[in-house]
């Protein structure tokens, strides 16, 4: 469920959970309003059928990093150039895998609708895009953000189309609206993260919190802390054996971080004092 109450269908394919539905909010989970969310056409009855079109700013919630939460409920984010090719090989491959995530039938894809079988359950409806000025290719194109830019102006997506049985990657302007298909954190449990090779200390934090990897892989890594309400409170990036992190600009209660390793998500819940 999101903030504003909208529910979603969610699908198990591979080691994935995806929603079955695209994002229809209008409210990030902390309550806070997205500042560009448009219904096709501008037509809520569709945003009901289609969910919504975000340009990838607002969709990553002016985050940067691969893998945020961005519009998505808590627990959720916005997927990686990496896992929707995740998607892509389990389904047996880009030039295939678009046939079996499109719905059967032709109600809300334009003939012929190639390949359609939705074998995986992810039934993508052809929800077309805004190009900053027309909207443009409903029930043609299945258009989905990635968390990935590509430079400054640019981010990655994928995209199915109505001729073809294909998952395609593309690269184009974030001020564009599509779609967000959202993906279930794949949390390793809570505080597991010691046996996975990071400690995280001390617990409860006063001030410093440390991060010590097992082994100095000089491979950059992305943690963010929310609070219990989801919000973003804290963004920082490490790399080496070990970090240091001020802790003290937080108030005391509970967090959680969010910690990207090599396109792996672990999860700690700290208590700063």
């Amino acid at each position: 469920m999101d903030y504003d109450g909208n529910t979603y269908e969610v699908v198990k394919i591979g080691e994935q959970h995806w929603m079955q539905e695209n994002l229809k909010s209008l409210h990030y989970a902390d309550g806070s309003p997205i500042s560009n969310a448009l219904s096709y056409n501008n037509d809520d009855s569709l945003a009901d059928i289609y969910g919504r079109l975000y340009d990838w700013d607002a969709a990553m919630n002016y985050s940067v990093v691969e893998q945020a939460q961005g519009v998505c409920p808590n627990g959720w984010h916005i997927p990686s150039d990496d896992e929707w090719s995740q998607l892509a090989d389990y389904l047996g491959g880009s030039s295939v895998a678009g046939g079996k995530m499109k719905q059967v039938g032709l109600e809300h894809w334009k003939a012929p609708n190639t390949a359609a079988t939705n074998e995986s359950g992810f039934n993508a409806l052809a929800s077309g895009e805004y190009d900053d000025t027309h909207f443009q290719l409903l029930n043609e194109y299945f258009v989905a953000w990635s968390s990935t830019q590509s430079n400054a102006n640019f981010a990655k997506y994928r995209y199915l189309s109505y001729d073809d049985g294909a998952m395609h990657p593309y690269s184009y302007y974030k001020s564009f609206l599509y779609s967000v298909r959202c993906v279930k954190d794949q949390s390793l449990g809570i505080d597991k993260t010691t046996s996975l090779g990071l400690k995280v200390y001390p617990n409860p934090v006063d001030y410093l919190m440390y991060l010590d990897q097992e082994k100095d892989d000089k491979i950059e890594k992305s943690v963010q802390v929310f609070n219990q309400q989801g919000k973003e409170m804290m963004h920082f990036m490490w790399s080496g054996k070990q970090h240091a992190e001020d802790m003290g600009v937080l108030e005391p209660g509970i967090y959680l971080l969010k910690i990207v390793n090599k396109g792996e998500v672990k999860y700690k819940k700290i208590l700063k004092r």
